[in-house]
């Protein structure tokens, strides 16, 4: 019994795991067309994604739109506060990024 409690716990936690994807409610990538070739690129992690992985979906997701390369125009990297709170102290921070891009 007690090792079929620790897969289902596994399991869950795995599949809270914010992958590469649209954004949806565990987190995932937003984008918005501002102009020709200049985009807003947003990327959304959950409690359980590094600021690094937040890191790398974002540049895929921003080397996607723009397949020949980009330069940052504006940058912003932060964190949130997820109002999650376990065991009575610790709060869990939910990593993104958004950045305005332009194709080259």
């Amino acid at each position: 019994m007690r090792s079929v409690l620790v897969i289902l716990s596994v399991s869950l936690l795995t599949a809270c795991a914010t992958g590469y994807q649209a954004h949806t409610w565990t987190g995932g990538y937003k984008d918005s067309k501002l102009g020709d070739n200049h985009y807003n690129v947003e990327y959304y992690g959950n409690g359980t994604t590094s600021s690094a992985t937040v890191e790398q979906f974002w540049a895929k997701r921003a080397s996607e739109l723009c397949p020949s390369g980009f330069e940052v125009v504006n940058n912003n990297t932060g964190a949130t506060d997820g109002g999650v709170v376990i065991g009575g102290a610790v709060s869990i921070a939910h990593p993104w990024k958004k950045a305005e891009i332009k194709c080259k």
